[in-house]
């Protein structure tokens, strides 16, 4: 990893998006650390969910969130923030989760703590930075807002069709505009 990472924000990290943007074009690469992964075949979440396993898979689905909407606003020539990227792992991790209650055969974990893990974030790593800060608590805020609000509206897991179509309305929006619909919602 450090090998391709010379940026600034190069810390040991478990997972993280690199990118470079040049004339040819935007080249981007997904590192997982292998242990991680390791771990993620030992102990499917889509088998049984506990707190062995919950961890590692929001760190995955952060990772994959990152790729996929920087590849689809690239596909539309659209600009996208950190604060954007964060905001929708966020939300992408706890409807992964909320998935895997819904359908998984096996499911461990003390009450509640899946929100802990999908919704909070490390805010004791010492080595961000105030505005790194700001920005993850920043969107894991409006996340949880947001969320909330999705886990009242579809508590009923027979209306995946209605929670599907709010989640795309979202995901095509801006930065802007998604703070602006989870603010108002109605």
């Amino acid at each position: 990893m450090q090998q391709l990472d010379t940026g600034s924000s190069n810390r040991n990290a478990r997972e993280k998006l690199l990118v470079l943007e040049d004339e040819e074009g935007l080249k981007l690469s997904l590192y997982i650390d292998k242990k991680v992964l390791g771990h993620f075949e030992r102990h499917n979440p889509f088998d049984q969910l506990d707190d062995l396993n919950v961890q590692e898979f929001c760190l995955i689905l952060e990772g994959i969130s990152h790729f996929i909407y920087l590849v689809w606003n690239a596909a539309y020539d659209r600009p996208v923030s950190l604060m954007e990227m964060e905001l929708q792992a966020e939300i992408d991790k706890f409807i992964m989760l909320m998935h895997c209650l819904w359908s998984c055969r096996r499911i461990r974990l003390r009450a509640g703590s899946w929100r802990v893990y999908c919704l909070i974030r490390t805010a004791t790593t010492p080595t961000l930075s105030a505005e790194e800060l700001k920005r993850y608590r920043d969107a894991t805020n409006y996340a949880r807002k947001y969320c909330q609000q999705l886990e009242v509206q579809y508590a009923d897991q027979r209306n995946r069709t209605g929670l599907l179509a709010k989640l795309r309305k979202l995901y095509r929006l801006t930065c802007r505009e998604k703070l602006r619909r989870i603010l108002q919602p109605h």
